[in-house]
């Protein structure tokens, strides 16, 4: 299992350079950056850091088939394909964060992923690509015969059954936003399924979960950040917290929800009503946090995701990177080798 790193969306172009080359030099697989509708273009933030390197993948997530036509996200993504000499990628996934802004009701989603799957990959790989969907079509005999490099790899950002068993028969991949141990193997088989029932190999299908990385040298601080950040987690989905919460204490967290949002938007990380043996289940059950004192914890977890399947992991990083990327670039990286 490789290890990704993912960054906060707010960065500057120069700071994800400099994050990028340091995460190179110790190895790791990607690098990614997420694309809010509240923040700089991703694939533009990552030109910098595509032209100062040459391993790293350089990943964009997650781009749904509301923004814009699929065909202008694949010409995005080619420039910074070429960029980067053929190591871009992307997560595809029908959510509805941009939908909330320009006044668009998503519908059909699972059948709107699968659409702009196909067509990044087909139009990337084809001389004379010509594509009608149901929802989208590319007429006139496109072709991108200027993008020469490797294609990108697309990945589905998935988490239940129907959207996995999408990503297993049309992507390269798919990756889990905040999968606790206890639901990865039902996951992984619907893939397993999927790919099995369409006589595709898995060998070359990549999986991969979304994981916040909250250790730090101070407990406290990285308790508090976790529990900022908790309102992103699953976005509180009661099927991913039902694996591990109770049903009383579930339904807490659903009544609570607005406390939650709260503590992501004041950046206190105060949960105002929840109880804390509730809070740290949840920090516990979805998250890394501790002190350095926990990382063998954490990374015997790592091991039961490698285990279970999983191809990679995104670790996502919040309060100064660059230490972060150090901490785990010399500590787990190697003990997972």
């Amino acid at each position: 299992m490789e290890i990704d790193i993912i960054l906060e969306p707010d960065l500057k172009p120069d700071e994800i350079r400099e994050l990028g080359i340091l995460a190179e030099s110790y190895g790791f697989r990607a690098l990614w950056t997420e694309c809010y509708v509240r923040a700089r273009d991703p694939f533009m933030t990552l030109v910098p850091l595509a032209e100062a390197t040459d391993r790293i993948k350089l990943g964009v997530m997650v781009v749904g088939p509301w923004e814009q036509h699929p065909i202008k996200t694949l010409n995005t993504l080619l420039t910074l394909n070429e960029y980067s000499h053929g190591r871009a990628c992307l997560v595809v996934s029908a959510g509805a964060e941009w939908c909330g802004v320009i006044g668009k009701e998503p519908e059909r989603r699972v059948r709107a992923a699968r659409e702009m799957v196909e067509i990044l990959i087909g139009a990337s790989t084809n001389d004379v690509f010509n594509y009608e969907g149901e929802l989208y079509k590319v007429r006139r005999g496109f072709n991108a015969s200027w993008a020469t490099d490797e294609r990108p790899l697309i990945y589905v950002g998935a988490g239940k059954e129907q959207m996995i068993r999408m990503s297993a028969r049309v992507a390269d991949g798919f990756m889990m936003s905040d999968m606790p141990l206890q639901l990865v193997d039902e996951a992984i088989g619907y893939a397993r399924d999927a790919l099995a029932a369409g006589d595709r190999g898995s060998d070359d299908f990549r999986i991969s979960n979304f994981w916040a990385w909250h250790i730090k040298e101070n407990r406290e601080e990285a308790f508090r950040e976790a529990r900022r950040e908790m309102m992103l987690r699953a976005w509180l989905d009661p099927e991913v917290f039902a694996a591990f919460l109770s049903p009383e204490d579930l339904q807490i967290m659903i009544d609570k929800t607005p406390a939650f949002l709260k503590a992501y938007r004041d950046r206190s990380g105060n949960i105002e009503d929840v109880p804390e043996s509730i809070v740290n289940q949840m920090i516990e059950n979805i998250t890394a946090t501790g002190d350095m004192s926990d990382l063998d914890r954490e990374i015997d977890r790592l091991r039961r995701f490698r285990d279970a399947g999983l191809t990679e992991i995104g670790l996502r990083v919040h309060d100064d990177p660059a230490s972060t990327i150090r901490t785990i670039g010399e500590l787990v990286l190697p003990a997972l080798q």
